[in-house]
């Protein structure tokens, strides 16, 4: 295991002890290494399960007939993480959120984890379910194609409480904070299998990002992912461990901004 440093409740992995840690605000946490590759491989294979189901029959067709063409055939225990990912023509992504925040993406609210189907999967969601601050939550699924944005925003204050769990799965993003009344910034990275927290003041005062990285603006081959986002509920109607049912209320607000030169 690699040495890290607490700051509060933030803790962050470093290569070698005299490693400096990135200046982060009080109310933000990073786990980047919080799911080993087996473990990433069984929770993107169980979440990409629950969004499959939703697309329509010839999609839904096509697509195993292409995963099935694959050798080796790879499944929820692969080392593999991205391979689980078929490509993007074999999905239906939205092209944008009615608030255009999120850009060629799939999403939906989860009221079940597939435990039935993955042995092995209730470990892992334990586990990730262990670094909430409080019960009573709400889950949600978002997957973006390798081209697809997250632009800066608020979650929706009505649909979400204080703070705000991300969970990534495949491509490394990098995720932006941006004070909203103020100078203070930051960024860090989101590779796969890491974990983020944002609450209180964080949650509520900065809007966050995700972004493609293009270093010197040079394009970059970029990958699918996929997120397990857990909230803490606002309001709380039919709420139980894993998820919340509540009337349609988008968990993004229309607070945003033009994408970040």
């Amino acid at each position: 295991m690699l040495p890290f440093r607490e700051i509060g409740r933030r803790l962050i992995h470093t290569k070698s002890p005299s490693s400096i840690c990135p200046p982060l605000p009080q109310g933000f946490s990073l786990w980047p290494r919080f799911l080993s590759r087996a473990e990433q491989s069984m929770l993107l294979a169980a979440s990409l399960h629950k969004l499959d189901a939703l697309d329509t029959r010839r999609i839904r067709r096509s697509r195993e007939d292409f995963m099935r063409s694959r050798t080796p055939i790879l499944g929820p225990k692969s080392e593999n993480v991205m391979g689980l990912f078929a490509p993007d023509e074999f999905y239906e992504f939205q092209e944008g959120h009615f608030d255009g925040v999120i850009h060629h993406f799939r999403e939906t609210h989860l009221s079940t984890w597939p435990f039935d189907k993955f042995e092995g999967l209730k470990t892992v969601v334990d586990r990730l379910y262990s670094l909430c601050p409080t019960d009573n939550v709400q889950t949600h699924l978002l997957h973006l194609a390798s081209y697809g944005d997250i632009l800066p925003h608020v979650d929706n204050v009505s649909a979400s409480g204080t703070w705000i769990l991300g969970v990534s799965l495949g491509d490394e993003r990098i995720l932006r904070m941006n004070q909203i009344n103020g100078n203070q910034a930051f960024h860090v990275t989101l590779p796969s299998g890491s974990v983020y927290l944002q609450q209180d003041n964080v949650r509520f005062n900065y809007k966050h990002s995700i972004e493609r990285e293009c270093p010197g603006n040079v394009a970059v081959r970029h990958g699918q992912r996929l997120s397990v986002m857990i909230r803490v509920c606002a309001v709380v109607i039919g709420c139980d461990q894993t998820s919340i049912r509540f009337s349609n209320i988008s968990l993004y607000s229309r607070i945003k901004t033009p994408p970040l030169p």
